[in-house]
């Protein structure tokens, strides 16, 4: 446990490193300019969509909010709604009017909170939605417009980082086992979504993480170096993720997962290597 709670501190203090190496080298080669242009085209491309097609989101949203309830429910996570009285009544029942107000109130009440839990859902997929898509749209060139320049960026800082072949013949082999438990894993209703939150956090690092080692480093080195810095990948993630709630900040944000994956990689390499 100590163990455990020592990588994932490690992990995050070189997260937070990364990111700010990240916010030193976006001046250099028109990313940060690139970057920001780029976020404000996109969202505005998502604003327009919501507004031309405001009925479809909404629609989308509620489905989406009616599956999640449903699904609370048969998990038993969720109260349904109760009805106005419960079994055939008695004579005290019956003349007991109090009794019987207080079982409309109750079941008023259900309903209640039931739509109330509706709403609050359909308005998080509704904003969901909108982020998601946002996300996406800005993922499409960032290899070819952002992740080439950040490597040349931060291949200055590290001017020895290179192929090792003593590392390449010591590379290690995926496990296939390891990969079918995790999918068997997803049964488990509160583990499966901490998984699903987990790998939304990571999902950006993880796109372009092989390709910004792409050239350095071959297929098994790059497995080596992504299961030695696994907490620092969903850390980093978890950072980049925050970062997008800091206004003008935020439209680096292409810019800054580009650099922080580039320098983690050669920091992490480079301390494997020691």
């Amino acid at each position: 446990m100590k163990h455990t709670l020592k990588n994932w501190s490690l992990g995050f203090g070189e997260a937070w490193l990364c990111l700010g190496l990240a916010l030193r080298d976006a001046r250099h080669a028109g990313l940060w300019w690139r970057s920001a242009l780029w976020c404000t085209v996109v969202v505005g491309l998502w604003i327009a969509l919501y507004i031309g097609y405001g009925k479809f989101f909404l629609e989308l949203a509620g489905r989406l909010a009616m599956v999640s309830v449903a699904g609370l429910l048969g998990l038993g996570l969720m109260d349904g709604i109760g009805s106005v009285t419960t079994g055939a009544p008695t004579i005290s029942q019956m003349g007991n009017i109090a009794g019987s107000l207080g079982g409309v109130a109750k079941s008023l009440l259900s309903i209640g909170q039931f739509v109330m839990a509706l709403l609050a859902l359909a308005g998080f997929f509704y904003v969901l939605v909108f982020i998601v898509g946002a996300i996406s749209t800005a993922r499409l060139p960032l290899r070819w417009l952002f992740l080439a320049r950040a490597k040349e960026v931060v291949a200055r800082r590290y001017p020895q980082w290179q192929l090792s072949p003593e590392a390449a013949a010591a590379g290690s082999k995926p496990s296939w086992f390891k990969r079918i438990l995790l999918v068997f894993s997803l049964l488990i209703p509160v583990w499966a979504m901490l998984v699903v939150v987990a790998t939304l956090l990571a999902w950006n690092v993880w796109f372009i993480y092989g390709a910004a080692a792409d050239g350095v480093l071959d297929a098994d080195q790059q497995k080596r170096l992504c299961q030695a810095q696994r907490p620092a990948i969903y850390c980093l993630g978890l950072l980049l993720c925050l970062t997008m709630l800091v206004p003008v900040l935020n439209l680096l944000l292409p810019a800054l997962l580009c650099l922080s994956v580039c320098h983690l990689q050669r920091r992490g390499w480079v301390a494997l290597r020691r």
